[in-house]
């Protein structure tokens, strides 16, 4: 599976099961997340691929990946969502 930068993406495992990240970088067989809050652009969570759900439509710029922009645009994916 190809995971692009800025797309939503739901954990699957783990002691974070059910929290809701964006994508930052895709390393092959993982997947670098951040949420803005506790996992920063500059410290993200490394999640092996198999363990999370990743929509394929980008919700925020790659260009844009800051964690201001992280928290908007989770908290509106959750609004539209409802997640």
């Amino acid at each position: 599976m190809r995971c692009e930068a800025g797309c939503l993406a739901r954990s699957l495992a783990g002691h974070d099961k059910d929290e809701y990240y964006i994508i930052l970088s895709d390393l092959g067989r993982f997947v670098t997340v951040a949420d803005g809050k506790v996992r920063t652009v500059a410290a993200p969570k490394r999640k092996n691929k198999k363990h999370i759900q990743a929509d394929r439509t980008p919700v925020i710029g790659a260009a844009a990946l800051t964690d201001e922009n992280i928290r908007r645009a989770l908290a509106s994916c959750k609004s539209h969502y409802c997640i």
